[in-house]
């Protein structure tokens, strides 16, 4: 059989503990599908991290394959309806970073609270004369504090259980849950993200980026916000309007923004908070905390995240079930059992 890694270049140890000694792993590490070659139409199931978009122009190249698997939660890099139309799953690994994502949401959620980027940032300036609490501004304790969770999966109810031990009140918005999970889980429903937006005074984003979500929080929606929100951004950058985070920052309708995931990656000056923060501009020093889209890493979940998802490869070259379809709308004549 033969597997192919198609935007990375490591050597597939953890792979190949999953597969057959006798399979033929490739890694391609392509940083455009222009650098795919012309035998990846002999692959029989292939892999994909978040350097690179399959399109159709790729999927359609893909004579024999039978999965492919994104190593990752998102699968907005994947053509998902060319590949179904095709024949070919696709699945993604929903599970393998839960606990990851959700503490560096709590993460970012202290540190804001607690104004440690500007205490870290004064004392870097003065370690005498800044050692005072005061040099921190306006901190308010977080407990009975209102957290607002916009997409309540496996990572929002991970940090809503983790928010609930800091004693803030939790509150979700998902139009795509079932009536009972706000009772099971002893929390609150909002049933327009305006209504989170306005009793709010933390939102954290947990939602796919989907053509529905896509710039789902814009001006319209951060202009109802309550004075002061501050927003956590660790699912992706596209579903908030960074350009409407630059005014309400700016006009003081938000407290502060906290991401790990921006609209354009690694980040472009095209975007006027980018420039600010790096023009140090005084206005939003402490204001705004970035991490560069590494919520999900740990040591431990990545080889978590190799192991499943070659798994997954291994299962369909074997004709076993699936798991984590994502594209099962658009299946046409699949190429492999769906569980």
């Amino acid at each position: 059989m033969k597997f192919g890694i198609m935007d990375d270049a490591y050597e597939p140890d953890i792979e190949r503990q999953q597969l057959d000694s006798e399979d033929d792993i490739i890694c391609y590490g392509a940083t455009s599908e222009d650098n795919l070659p012309d035998s990846i139409s002999e692959l029989d199931a292939v892999l994909l991290w978040h350097h690179l978009s399959l399109t159709s122009r790729t999927i359609d190249r893909l004579k024999k394959c039978k999965v492919i698997v994104r190593a990752g939660v998102g699968y907005d890099s994947v053509d998902c309806r060319r590949s179904g139309e095709q024949g070919i799953p696709v699945v993604n690994i929903p599970d393998y970073g839960t606990n990851d994502v959700a503490d560096h949401c709590l993460s970012l959620i202290l540190a804001i609270a607690r104004a440690l980027p500007r205490y870290h940032d004064a004392l870097s300036k003065n370690l005498v004369e800044n050692w005072r609490p005061d040099i921190g501004g306006s901190i308010h304790r977080i407990t009975g504090a209102r957290l607002g969770i916009v997409g309540f999966g496996r990572i929002g109810i991970a940090v809503a259980a983790r928010a609930r031990a800091f004693g803030m009140h939790i509150e979700y918005f998902d139009p795509n849950l079932p009536d009972g999970y706000d009772k099971a889980l002893q929390v609150e429903r909002a049933m327009t993200l305006e209504e989170l937006f306005s009793r709010s005074d933390f939102v954290t984003v947990h939602a796919p980026l989907t053509d529905e979500t896509r710039g789902l929080i814009d001006r319209n929606i951060l202009r109802l916000a309550k004075p002061g929100l501050v927003l956590v951004n660790t699912a992706r950058g596209a579903i908030v309007d960074l350009d409407a985070v630059y005014d309400a920052l700016h006009v003081g309708q938000m407290k502060a923004f906290a991401a790990d995931v921006l609209e354009c990656e690694p980040p472009s000056t095209d975007y006027r908070l980018i420039r600010a923060l790096q023009d140090r501009e005084e206005w939003c020093q402490g204001r705004v905390l970035l991490t560069p889209h590494s919520a999900f890493y740990a040591e431990e979940s990545r080889q978590e995240l190799r192991e499943k998802a070659a798994v997954q490869m291994k299962n369909a070259a074997a004709g076993r079930a699936l798991q984590n379809c994502v594209n099962r709308e658009f299946l046409v004549n699949s190429r492999s059992l769906i569980a």
